[in-house]
Order: C-alpha cells, then structure tokens, then sequence
C-alpha cells in the first residue's frame, strides 16, 4: 500500500515540477501568410450575363412572366447540392417570377431598382411588399412566394446549393407544375 502510494505521490511530483519547468518557457508559434487563394472579388458591372439555366427550372409558371431575366454567378456552384453560391438575377421593369418555391433557404438582397413580393400559391397584386434598393429578405425552403421587378432590377441571391425554382401550378399545387 505504501508503495502504491508513494508511487503515485511520486508521479503527481513528476508531473508538477514538469509543469512549472514548461510554464515559464514561451511555445514556439508558426506564422503564416493569409491565403487568398480562395477570395472572389466581383466589381460592379464586370459581371458576365446569361439565361437562367433550364435545370434551374422546374415546372411552368402559372402567370405570363412578361420581361426578361439574366443571371450571373458571382460565387461558388448554384447547381452542385451542398455549394455555396452567389448570384445576380436581373429582371426588366414589370417581369414577374410566378409562384413558386426552393429546396434551400433563398437570400436576397435588392441591389438596383425594387421588387414587389408576395407569399402563396396564388398571385395576388394586392397582397405584394415592396422592397427597394437595400432590402433584404430570407426565404426559408420551400415556403412559396412570388415576385415582381419595378424598374430595371438587379437582386442578389446567396444560399446553399441547389438553386432551383419549383414552379407551382395554376391550382396553387405546391408540387413543380408539369
């Protein structure tokens, strides 16, 4: 018995006395350069335009969209599951993104211009919020809402991949229209 716990009573010195000996010295730190390998810097205007991809499209839209839609990723993969992503959406005055719903969360920030929103399956002009220049809004996945551009608009869209639009139908089905 004695043994064991002089043993022990021996260690615990050991340790404490190693310690002590290490506090007082001070820990090598290795300092590195930040990376800026990973950094995208996008200034406004040098932006490359295109359609909307069709993969980012599912359904029919239940109103006539009446303008036009451009987009530019900005950032990461709107299309790969699970990627970060940014993207401009710029629509003309008077377009109009139908009911619809995503899979992730979608979040918007207005840029240039103002863009009308409602909620639910079914367009309502008198239900609609205007956000202008500045505004934001996050959209939890799959809540349904829809839009409309006021002037020449630009959005800022960012969230989790995948970027996808599901299209409600003229009932109001919350399932991608056909």
């Amino acid at each position: 018995m004695f043994i064991r716990r002089f043993g022990v009573l021996s260690i615990g010195v050991f340790l404490l006395i190693s310690l002590s000996t290490l506090s007082g010295q001070t820990p090598k730190t290795k300092t590195t350069k930040p990376s800026m390998g990973g950094m995208v810097a996008v200034a406004p205007g040098t932006e490359t335009w295109g359609d909307i991809p069709a993969a980012a499209l599912v359904g029919t839209p239940s109103v006539d969209m009446g303008g036009t839609f451009k987009l530019a990723v900005v950032q990461g993969d709107p299309m790969t599951p699970g990627r970060s992503f940014t993207v401009h959406l710029s629509c003309t005055d008077g377009a109009k993104f139908a009911s619809h719903w995503h899979p992730t969360t979608e979040n918007v920030t207005v840029l240039k211009g103002s863009v009308r929103v409602g909620m639910g399956p079914k367009w309502d002009d008198a239900s609609m919020s205007e956000m202008g220049a500045g505004g934001f809004a996050s959209v939890p996945a799959h809540m349904i809402h829809y839009a409309q551009c006021k002037g020449d608009t630009v959005l800022q869209v960012h969230g989790i991949a995948p970027f996808v639009v599901n299209f409600v139908d003229a009932n109001g089905d919350p399932k991608p229209a056909k």
